[in-house]
């Protein structure tokens, strides 16, 4: 009979001693749930040596460069509109970030090296690329539209960090893929016929540029026609 006493006083104790903390953790905010962790989105990484996937993702943005990262300020939506948060403002939600950032390569841009830029990214809690590393050199897939002032660097885009800088086969890979087609169309030539006959040496308006080996062979080819012709006459 005691036994069971002792048993039924313990389990009483146990009862209440689980409504105390159970009372203490509603009346305390946070108590009861932990703050979920951010996820970061999950992102396939890009394969500089797979031009396929270089160039898909280089045709959804608007401008493809290496840039070095100068500075870094968050940017919040406080007093009714976009501004820059200063020692005294409380953001109401995860900062956006502002980067400024120094053109060191270009491969599908206007910009030039030594330009610098505004690159803004979003927040970590919201699944962006958050605030990017001060002095860190990065490959850009950025877009702008016109009217806009800066640059976004989206998540997924395949913005991404450059180990010790942007690499000469690094560099190489992403000229051989992004690079201009037009750039290697050589120019037209215009050949005239001479007025004499086959006596005169034909000339033209306007000859390829150097390195546009067939097009001299064939102007030096009628050259040597026109010489071996008049030396006949």
């Amino acid at each position: 009979m005691i036994a069971i006493r002792t048993t039924f006083a313990q389990l009483m104790a146990g009862l209440v001693a689980g409504l105390l903390v159970a009372l203490g953790c509603s009346l305390v905010p946070g108590a009861a749930t932990a703050a979920p962790a951010a996820a970061a989105i999950d992102c396939e990484d890009l394969d500089l040596a797979n031009t396929t996937a270089v160039v898909e993702k280089a045709d959804a943005v608007s401008d493809v460069f290496a840039g070095k990262v100068r500075s870094a300020k968050a940017v919040t939506a406080i007093g009714g509109g976009a501004g820059r948060a200063g020692q005294e403002d409380k953001p109401r939600q995860p900062s956006d970030w502002e980067h400024a950032v120094q053109v060191t390569a270009s491969f599908r841009t206007e910009l030039q090296p030594g330009d610098q830029v505004p690159v803004f990214t979003t927040p970590l809690a919201t699944d962006g690329l958050g605030k990017l590393e001060i002095g860190a050199t990065y490959l850009f897939f950025v877009t702008t539209e016109a009217g806009m002032d800066h640059y976004d660097a989206e998540p997924c885009s395949g913005t991404m960090p450059l180990r010790g800088g942007l690499s000469a086969q690094q560099q190489s890979a992403l000229e051989d893929a992004l690079g201009d087609a037009s750039g290697g169309v050589m120019p037209e030539v215009e050949l005239s016929a001479p007025s004499d006959g086959t006596r005169s040496i034909p000339e033209w308006s306007r000859l390829a540029a150097p390195g546009a080996a067939v097009t001299l062979i064939g102007v030096l080819g009628l050259m040597l026609l026109s010489r071996v012709g008049s030396r006949r006459a």
